[in-house]
């Protein structure tokens, strides 16, 4: 799926400043990153102005105090009031919190890691059988 994605992106790449700029279908690769440079900067003149609306805003002075005081009560409200008390209980609780997601992800990663190896194995053995260097 990845393979028939990258083909179709690079087909698009090629075929959009050809049919828009009347640029070559041979043209060099520069030419055609120049062309595609061209159409981008033509587009954001023409899209900024629309896509004004959403970009973020600045915080305010409340929404940073907010911020501020959650991040402060986080501790008390995982380990309980006695967790105010005790120094660097809300740095010990983030750095366990931390572990435990990227314990998640790296068995997330290994799961999706296995169809990946058969996939590569299986290119592998399609190259080797219909190779054609026999």
């Amino acid at each position: 799926m990845l393979i028939g994605d990258a083909y179709i992106a690079i087909r698009f790449l090629r075929e959009t400043p050809r049919r828009i700029a009347g640029l070559p279908t041979d043209a060099s690769f520069l030419t055609t990153l120049f062309a595609i440079g061209v159409l981008a900067t033509a587009l954001r003149r023409i899209a900024a102005p629309a896509l004004r609306v959403f970009r973020p805003r600045h915080p305010s002075f409340a929404g940073t105090m907010i911020a501020g005081a959650v991040v402060r009560e986080a501790p008390g409200a995982v380990a309980g009031a006695p967790a105010r008390d005790i120094p660097f209980a809300g740095p010990m609780i983030a750095i366990s919190l931390a572990v435990l997601a990227l314990g998640l992800v790296a068995s997330t990663l290994g799961l999706i890691a296995v169809p990946v190896r058969s996939v590569w194995a299986a290119l592998a053995a399609f190259g080797k059988g219909y190779g054609g260097s026999s």
